[in-house]
């Protein structure tokens, strides 16, 4: 079954007396239960993306497509009521800055009381909320949750801190949970033990992920498909395997073959010239093509994403190249 499927997403932001493009044609599809790693460097459309697939995006904001749909519900027809209603409760996005989600003022469990109402669950009072919320803290490794819950955010570290707002999602049960580098600003440590929660938490909810991250290596623990994106295009998309063993795309390998020097401790990395700006809004080429080892005149036309045998999509001319297929 399609949890999610997305087809010919565009997005622009409205300025003064123009408009920019920053995401373009995106489409991609997610099945129930399986996790999709949303893959690029700062800049590329990832969270843009999601936040306009969860209509939250800022008013200036320009949402195109040819289709949204969320098991089988299109999202575009919905009126702002029937989504606010759906957002939060089948539909949840995990941000990157724990504390921005949280209100200062009030205890962790406030906030699960809070999210119960969204969940209708005043019925059962408080005590099967916290009973709930208990449960839900347990899920993410926090040792003592009863304690926890009468904290104010200011008192738990960033990756307790984190721990609680993962915890406060799942107490929602949203089908659709949106990750969005939810490891920024941790230590390596803290890091690694949240991650290892949501590989175990993907195993145990039948939930669908989608995991934004910059991070190669996570990606590649993570996801079940792998989903790259530069400049607002999706470059490269297919299964995990297929794609972290024969990138097909330039962007891509450069992006693995970086993991892969962090990994081995080299003395020097390997950079990708110029930058990602050099990409965006650009129509009539290859957004890539400045930065790209392989760019010719060939490439100064519009790149469809167009489906390699046996391995994925591909937005490149070169892609059999790139895959050593030639």
């Amino acid at each position: 079954m399609k949890m999610l499927d997305v087809k010919g997403l565009n997005v622009s932001f409205a300025l003064d007396s123009s408009s920019i493009n920053i995401c373009s044609d995106v489409s991609f599809s997610l099945a129930q239960g399986k996790v999709l790693g949303l893959i690029g460097e700062s800049g590329s459309g990832k969270t843009i993306t999601c936040k306009a697939i969860l209509d939250l995006l800022p008013e200036n904001a320009e949402v195109e497509a040819q289709e949204i749909s969320f098991k089988g519900q299109n999202l575009l027809g919905l009126d702002q009521k029937e989504f606010d209603a759906m957002r939060g409760t089948a539909m949840a996005m995990i941000f990157q800055d724990p504390v921005g989600s949280f209100n200062p003022v009030k205890t962790i469990g406030w906030h699960f009381l809070h999210a119960g109402k969204r969940r209708n669950l005043k019925q059962y009072g408080r005590g099967k909320i916290f009973e709930d919320a208990e449960a839900a803290l347990k899920e993410v490794e926090i040792a003592n949750p009863g304690e926890a819950l009468k904290k104010y955010p200011h008192q738990l570290s960033g990756g307790m801190l984190q721990r609680c707002l993962i915890a406060l999602v799942l107490f929602l049960k949203p089908s659709l949970i949106v990750a969005d580098e939810p490891t920024t600003n941790l230590d390596n440590l803290v890091e690694r033990q949240i991650v290892d929660i949501f590989d175990k938490l993907r195993k145990k909810i039948d939930a669908s992920f989608i995991f934004i991250t910059h991070d190669m290596t996570i990606a590649e623990q993570i996801s079940d498909e792998i989903a790259v994106m530069y400049a607002g295009q999706i470059v490269e998309h297919g299964n995990t395997e297929d794609i972290i063993d024969n990138p097909h795309h330039p962007y891509t390998r450069a992006l693995i073959n970086t993991a892969r020097e962090l990994e081995s401790d080299v003395d020097v990395l390997t950079e990708i010239p110029g930058d990602i700006t050099s990409g965006l809004g650009v129509h009539d080429k290859c957004r890539f093509g400045p930065r790209c080892p392989l760019y010719s005149a060939k490439c100064d036309r519009p790149i469809e994403l167009r489906h390699i045998e046996k391995h994925g999509q591909v937005r490149c001319i070169e892609a059999e190249r790139v895959g050593g297929n030639v």
